[in-house]
């Protein structure tokens, strides 16, 4: 059973709740992003039969210098998501440039007092419940096509608790 998405509740009393707020909600885009490219690398390797561990890290590197954008629609060109996600798929695209380019802008006068960091926290908060539901469904895509290639959830998991354990070996 998946954890469902609980809205923080700021106290809307420190100033810099705006900045753990946009850093929240950047870090989730950018989770969501990693999605895509888990998706969009699976489904490239598929087309492989004989795929190798160095030709999957080759096909992550080849993104490494896209956009956002541009690993979306590599995904929506090898993957029929309903018109309805994909709806969702373009405004998370659109809350991460934003984010990205725009949002800071957007408030800068709100950012001078008490009640416009509250409209700005807020809608950094709608913007991350947004990206996480995203990211959720996401994530069921990418790990049923990596699937196909055997990797599991379990694997994936241990992996990540082998590379912690690895690099930080005090803190296992």
């Amino acid at each position: 059973m998946q954890e469902e998405i609980t809205r923080p509740e700021p106290n809307y009393e420190d100033p810099k709740e705006v900045y753990a707020f946009f850093g929240f909600a950047f870090y989730k885009a950018n989770v969501l992003e990693h999605g895509v490219l888990n998706l969009a690398v699976a489904l490239l390797a598929q087309r492989n039969l004989g795929v190798t561990v160095d030709d999957v890290n080759r096909l992550y590197e080849s993104f490494e210098t896209k956009t956002f954008g541009h690993i979306l629609r590599v995904a929506k060109e090898r993957y029929s998501f309903s018109q309805e996600f994909s709806r969702e798929l373009g405004q998370a695209l659109a809350h991460r440039n934003y984010l990205a380019h725009g949002f800071f802008k957007k408030h800068d006068i709100n950012h001078m007092s008490k009640s416009g960091r509250k409209v700005m926290i807020d809608e950094l908060i709608d913007m991350w419940m947004h990206l996480a539901t995203v990211d959720k469904i996401m994530d069921e895509y990418w790990m049923s096509a990596w699937k196909e290639h055997g990797i599991t959830k379990e694997w994936i998991e241990k992996q990540m608790q082998e590379y912690v354990k690895a690099e930080r070996p005090n803190d296992a």
